[in-house]
């Protein structure tokens, strides 16, 4: 058999993790000179078996297919996951997806991968399956210490949690939400702290409220930002925004789809007394922000 390299996963997030597979099947496929497709679920799983008991995702399909591909997948394949391929056996799961559909030649996953009906499967079965059909498998090790190794449940945790930090370092890359800046109530052009309202997917995970330092890209720009999470509880708001104030930058971003990144989170969120209090404090928050990603930019 002389079909593609495949790396099989959820790979929520891209990890450094998920990177580590990436790495094995760009070996596997540069040493054969077959294509590398990197092959990921969706919906995520648990949102087909268990309704509703979901995570929040750490990146949407779009971002999981740029960070690929720009980590060195020829292509990305979305496997669409429903009842019919969740009753499949690991057999015909092998039989007919990775041989049949995306014709694989050797199938790359982390060594705790489990696969068909029941999650019956496991890497032993994968490998054997794969050299039944005249293929290969192989397994990467999980990265990180004993106990804490990287995970995309961890990294959630802590993006909940808002220690965007060290979720950082485990992606390797800031952790980024995307979506479209929308019409928001302009109190920070009135208090001089313009900010671009993004609506980001409601399947995303959401960092903690707060304000952060990071950055808004977008049209191929990106600019330092101050970023807040949250309901701006000084002037009792009801729902939760992410609103980033772009540091050196004027122009009009309505309608436009950015990404938002956050690399340090420096306070909590917290209520004002009034408007200039706020103003000064926002005024703090954004020499520290520039600060931060002054050393990062």
């Amino acid at each position: 058999m002389r079909g593609v390299v495949v790396v099989l996963g959820n790979f929520d997030g891209v990890h450094l993790g998920h990177q580590a597979v990436l790495r094995r099947g760009l070996e596997e496929a540069r040493e054969r000179g077959v294509s590398l497709i990197a092959a990921t679920f969706d919906p995520h799983p648990r949102a087909v078996l268990w309704p509703g008991d979901e995570p929040k995702l750490l990146t949407t399909l779009d971002l999981r297919r740029e960070e690929f591909e720009r980590q060195g997948a020829d292509e990305v394949r979305a496997i669409t996951f429903d009842r019919a391929l969740s009753r499949k056996s690991p057999q015909e799961f092998v039989r007919d997806v990775l041989v049949g559909e995306l014709e694989a030649g050797v199938v790359v996953v982390g060594e705790n991968f489990r696969f068909g009906h029941r999650a019956a499967g496991d890497f032993e079965d994968l490998r054997r399956l794969m050299r039944e059909a005249g293929g290969d498998a192989f397994a990467v090790a999980l990265q990180g210490t004993k106990g804490a190794e990287i995970t995309s449940t961890r990294i959630r945790d802590l993006v909940a949690a808002g220690d965007v930090g060290e979720a950082t370092r485990l992606l390797g890359r800031p952790y980024t939400l995307r979506g479209e800046v929308v019409e928001g109530d302009r109190r920070g052009r009135q208090i001089g702290f313009p900010t671009a309202n993004v609506l980001p997917d409601p399947d995303v995970i959401v960092p903690a409220r707060g304000v952060y330092a990071g950055f808004v890209r977008f049209e191929g720009q990106e600019y330092a930002a101050c970023t807040n999470v949250g309901v701006a509880p000084t002037f009792a708001r009801a729902e939760s925004r992410v609103e980033a104030h772009l540091l050196d930058f004027k122009g009009d971003l309505y309608g436009k789809m950015v990404d938002v990144g956050f690399v340090r989170r420096i306070r909590e969120e917290k209520r004002f007394s009034g408007v200039e209090e706020l103003r000064g404090q926002i005024s703090q928050d954004v020499e520290e922000a520039r600060k931060i990603m002054g050393h990062t930019m």
